[in-house]
């Protein structure tokens, strides 16, 4: 299963919920605050990576308690 996570970080207002409290794993903190994939699941961008699969469920909770609804998820298998 290949997840694609993106990060619209125009949007993201930096209250740290995806990378405090939801997915550390895949989320980070980015120099100005906003949120970035971790490196290590970076593509193209700090802003769009590919997770394994044990990290959907925590990618996906971090998307739904977003209040800028800034982070997708998406299936592409």
């Amino acid at each position: 299963m290949t997840i694609i996570v993106v990060v619209d970080q125009g949007a993201c207002i930096q209250c740290g919920l995806c990378y405090l409290d939801n997915c550390p794993d895949v989320f980070k903190e980015g120099s100005d605050g906003t949120s970035e994939i971790a490196e290590r699941y970076r593509t193209d961008s700090a802003s769009q990576g590919e997770v394994p699969s044990d990290l959907t469920d925590c990618a996906k909770n971090a998307a739904d308690a977003c209040p800028a609804t800034a982070i997708s998820v998406l299936d592409l298998s």
